[in-house]
């Protein structure tokens, strides 16, 4: 078991929300020998005007607006390959599991609103990777989308290691996550 895990197993979190005196770098965030990570949830505002000016069409910005947008960037900092599977993450609320809306809830989405190919395909590259294997020193990024939720919700995400996926497990954990929320208009 790696060290990470057997000290959140001892219930010492590893949960930091970044360096103490540098207040630009993105938090949450975790950071240790193996891994750096940190989450960015985007507003409902934020995400409705990236995608207008990549040329959505109105319905598709309408049906993303009503989601939440959790960004994610990891970063392998050890030795041994880092496996990236979003089926071993769970978003977690008092109330139960938050379904994660996947790639092919989205397939059904645009197909339903006709979204034409191009929308489709600048929409799949801003997805973090349902897998992907991490090499040492490699970074990934990208959204993964929630139903909108008021609720608070932690993020467990489990990393396998190892070219075989045998080399221990790496554990993270961000509590206390809220969806972004549009700011009031005055």
């Amino acid at each position: 078991m790696c060290v990470l895990a057997a000290l959140l197993g001892a219930g010492l979190a590893w949960h930091i929300s970044g360096y103490a005196g540098d207040a630009a770098r993105p938090r949450p965030a975790i950071e240790n020998e193996q891994i750096y990570m940190f989450l960015r949830l985007n507003s409902p505002e934020q995400m409705a005007a990236f995608y207008e000016a990549r040329g959505f069409p109105r319905e598709a910005i309408e049906r993303l607006r009503q989601t939440c947008f959790v960004m994610a960037h990891v970063e392998n900092r050890g030795q041994e390959i880092v496996w990236l599977e979003l089926e071993n993450w769970r978003f977690v609320a008092t109330s139960g599991e938050i379904p994660r809306l996947d790639r092919q809830h989205w397939e059904d989405v645009w197909n339903e609103i006709n979204l034409p190919q191009a929308s489709r395909s600048t929409f799949g590259w801003t997805q973090l990777p349902e897998v992907r294997d991490l090499q040492p020193g490699e970074p990934v990024g990208g959204n993964m989308i929630l139903p909108a939720t008021t609720t608070a919700f932690t993020l467990e995400a489990d990393f396998h290691t190892g070219r075989d996926k045998r080399k221990g497990m790496i554990r993270v954990r961000f509590r206390d996550l809220h969806c972004a929320q549009d700011k009031p208009v005055p």
